[in-house]
């Protein structure tokens, strides 16, 4: 009986001290949206592995995406505090800033531009040269580029026929549109491999027009006033792309937790094919040259998208790229 009661004891003090035990509640994860440039797919493949990797949560983010697109504002929402960072190319950002939008660039994704010029191999069109006589199809925001190539090579305007002609690759096919142009990991690629078809590829960085595409940017103000949050943020996304060139076959399961109708054949080639363009085999991945900036500022002038000069040390910081790569 004194036994059960020394018992009966002990395990009153126990319940009794733990239910006395404080309960430590994990710290809330700090919200972070980011605004994409265009809808879910493996181009933002950094992004989702360091979500789904755990990456962000790391450093105590929670991480959401927003879709982009032909027809959404990309910039306005980082610019107002609806997203906190941003993605877009290197050469909208001059432009903005050029127009007083107080954005900057911190990492660069694409460090070689995806954007192409390819033909029909059994057109024998395979140099800008070859586009004398020929139609070309160049969507807007290709103009200046191709302007750039065809100014570079001293090709004049007269001397070739250039359209739109949307996505339906049909007159590329029966030849009625001689070169067609897109991005080399884009849908329009993909489609005329996927068809059988051979094709011959013109890169404007082979005729000395160099660009950065898809850039993380963030504003001024969230620089000065968020530091800590920037170097938080921009880690993680850097390791999930560095995940992403080196396990390019996993990707395209990631992109259906936000796109379940994801063609997962399509998004594997596109995260191959993005490979070369984000690991380029110099510097660092996500890195930025101050020559590549003013490269595409000078060009821009020269195709008159700008009508003055842009300071471009002030569209793009190093400083948390140095505080990551260089100790």
């Amino acid at each position: 009986m004194q036994g059960f009661k020394f018992l009966s004891i002990l395990f009153f003090l126990w319940t009794t001290l733990s239910n006395c035990t404080p309960t430590t509640t994990p710290p809330a994860l700090t919200p972070v949206t980011v605004q994409l440039r265009w809808t879910h797919q493996s181009q933002f493949a950094g992004f989702y592995a360091a979500e789904q990797k755990g990456y962000y949560a790391a450093e105590g983010l929670d991480v959401k995406f927003v879709e982009g697109g032909p027809d959404v504002d990309l910039i306005t929402p980082v610019i107002n505090g609806q997203a906190k960072f941003g993605v877009i190319s290197a050469d909208v950002l001059i432009v903005a800033r050029s127009e007083k939008k107080p954005v900057q660039a911190i990492a660069t994704i694409y460090r070689r531009s995806p954007n192409v010029f390819f033909a029909l191999a059994s057109s024998g069109i395979s140099r800008p040269k070859d586009f004398i006589g020929k139609t070309i199809n160049v969507p807007r925001d290709l103009v200046p580029t191709f302007k750039a190539i065809m100014a570079r090579v001293g090709i004049h305007p007269n001397q070739y026929k250039v359209g739109t002609y949307g996505t339906d690759l049909t007159p590329f096919f029966s030849g009625k549109v001689h070169v067609w142009s897109g991005i080399v990991n884009g849908k329009a690629v993909f489609t005329a491999q996927k068809a059988g078809y051979k094709l011959n590829f013109i890169y404007p960085d082979d005729y000395g027009i160099h660009s950065y595409a898809d850039t993380i940017f963030t504003t001024d103000d969230f620089i000065n006033r968020h530091p800590d949050l920037v170097k938080r943020f921009l880690p993680p996304t850097l390791k999930g792309l560095t995940y992403a060139v080196e396990n390019p076959t996993t990707i395209a399961a990631m992109v259906t937790k936000y796109n379940p109708k994801a063609d997962a054949e399509y998004e594997t080639a596109l995260m191959t094919a993005s490979i070369p363009l984000v690991n380029t085999g110099e510097d660092y991945i996500g890195w930025m040259k101050v020559e590549m900036w003013a490269g595409m500022e000078k060009t821009l002038r020269e195709q008159k998208v700008l009508t003055k000069p842009v300071d471009v040390t002030k569209v793009y910081t190093l400083q948390f790229l140095e505080e990551i790569y260089i100790k």
